[in-house]
């Protein structure tokens, strides 16, 4: 082969293009990021709130019957973790572990509930016992709970139950 031959050879094949490098997030362009994700949060919780305020009866006789009945039911739970399958996150993201109420999440205290039920909110759940709920979730809707566990074999063996709960504060 002659130099020519060779050095088009090198000029002709095709080379891959170049994959864009993935932006690396500044640690305040993260948080900016967190903020907007409570924000959305907290709207929604404000929109909750509203439709709820609307509904409120103007009798004191039918708020205090309905505040009763509201107390025990039975709702539809699930367990989560906090790895990628129930949260989205990974471990190495800045937020594993922690709810939506900004703290983190706890065997045996923490639960997602609906956007209608205030964090802080207190459930005795049958069979399981006081749990706070802390976290939401986008498929946590009115009549759903879902309760924090360690393991995702734990959180799989739970399954869907459909248990009664008190609300023991607001």
């Amino acid at each position: 082969m002659t130099t020519m031959t060779i050095a088009c050879g090198l000029l002709c094949t095709q080379q891959p293009a170049e994959e864009k490098p993935t932006p690396i997030l500044t640690a305040d362009q993260a948080a900016l990021q967190r903020a907007n994700q409570r924000i959305k949060t907290l709207e929604g919780e404000v929109e909750a709130l509203k439709k709820t305020k609307a509904k409120k009866p103007a009798s004191n006789v039918v708020k205090r019957k309905k505040a009763t009945a509201k107390l025990a039911q039975t709702y539809e739970v699930t367990a989560y973790t906090n790895d990628a399958e129930s949260t989205g996150k990974t471990a190495r993201d800045p937020d594993y572990g922690v709810t939506a109420s900004g703290v983190r999440t706890k065997t045996g205290h923490t639960i997602a509930c609906p956007p209608s039920m205030a964090f802080g909110t207190q459930l005795n759940i049958e069979g399981i016992g006081i749990r706070t709920c802390e976290d939401r979730g986008g498929a946590i809707t009115e009549g759903h709970i879902d309760l924090y566990v360690e393991g995702v074999s734990e959180a799989r063996s739970f399954g869907r139950q459909r248990l009664k709960a008190e609300i023991i504060t607001k």
